[in-house]
């Protein structure tokens, strides 16, 4: 009789432990959603190129910023730091990933470093970047989740050539992110970089 009890907890021990399981590995952090989605669009593209090994070098790529899906002008601090993984991702995959915010020069700004990057239109670096591939996407916010939609472009012609999603538990780190009060909101300016195709 106590075999048979012990037995019973046993099965039910199992089968809540197999229930929880894909919920564990479903909260990922950041850095594992975006290499997930990386790998998934990297993976997209090579079937697409008839390539038979990932990851896809050699291809020039500009990383954008997700943005709002209910608001194309609105981003924000976890937003930058998706674009961040997914640029560091294809970087070290071996794509060639552009810097678009590069400014011309080194600014030296008091009590806080020197400065490379930057987003005031009159200070970034007035080049043309060469680029076939396009990385952007949006973000989706719910109650407990935020859910990213990548999407892969070939420039010259604004093809889709891959797509992927991740989604990330709303904690509380990510909220303080998400919820961040420094939002960026694009304010009708001109495009300050100039990309040619090939």
């Amino acid at each position: 009789m106590h075999v048979r009890t012990y037995s019973f907890h046993i099965a039910v021990g199992l089968l809540m432990l197999a229930l929880l399981l894909p919920l564990a590995a479903a909260a990922q952090s950041l850095p594992q959603t975006a290499d997930a989605v990386a790998r998934s669009i990297d993976s997209q593209l090579a079937e697409r190129l008839g390539l038979f090994e990932t990851p896809v070098k050699g291809y020039s790529l500009i990383v954008t910023t997700p943005v709002d899906i209910n608001d194309f002008e609105a981003a924000n601090p976890l937003a930058r730091q998706m674009s961040e993984e997914l640029a560091a991702w294809f970087a070290q995959a071996g794509y060639k990933v552009q810097e678009i915010r590069k400014s011309r020069g080194v600014m030296f700004a008091p009590r806080k470093g020197e400065i490379m990057l930057t987003r005031k239109q009159r200070l970034l670096a007035n080049e043309n970047l060469r680029t076939t591939l396009m990385l952007s996407g949006t973000y989706t916010r719910t109650p407990k989740h935020v859910r990213f939609n990548i999407r892969l472009l070939h420039a010259p012609s604004n093809e889709v050539l891959a797509m992927a999603s991740g989604t990330l538990p709303l904690t509380r780190e990510l909220r303080s992110l998400l919820d961040s009060g420094h939002m960026y909101r694009a304010t009708g300016y001109s495009p300050s970089v100039g990309t040619s195709l090939r």
